[in-house]
């Protein structure tokens, strides 16, 4: 009998203690992980504002990040039709230089040349007139 009413006992003060737990306002987690007594919950939503906050401000900044070069190129189309132009007037000047240089040489050539090479090439190209 003294067993049974040990075993009664213990079983009572066991299922006592899990109640009193359960009901308890950290749920068992003790005083330092859960919600501390007396704790106003108007605390609660201004750490859950920061937090939202802060997860905002990474995600703008991480937008800011990947979107950082398409924002530019937006930002710079001038500057892009500037460089456009200038590429257009450098490639128009270079292959002016180069038609200059290109006919220089040609005129050295034919300046160096003796006459009788002169007379075959423009007959070759039917440049010369045939006199009666």
């Amino acid at each position: 009998m003294k067993k049974l009413l040990t075993i009664t006992l213990i079983a009572i003060m066991t299922l006592g203690s899990q109640l009193a737990m359960a009901d308890g306002p950290g749920n068992g987690k003790g005083k330092s992980k859960g919600k501390a007594k007396g704790k106003p919950s108007f605390v609660e939503e201004k750490h859950r504002a920061h937090a939202e906050w802060k997860r905002e401000k990474e995600y703008e900044k991480e937008y800011k990040k990947q979107n950082k070069r398409y924002e530019d190129d937006r930002d710079d189309d001038d500057t892009w039709n500037r460089r456009r132009d200038e590429d257009r007037r450098r490639s128009e000047e270079r292959r002016r230089d180069d038609e200059r240089w290109e006919r220089t040489r040609r005129d050295e050539s034919r300046q160096n040349r003796p006459i009788d090479q002169v007379i075959l090439e423009e007959v070759r190209k039917g440049k010369t007139q045939r006199r009666n």
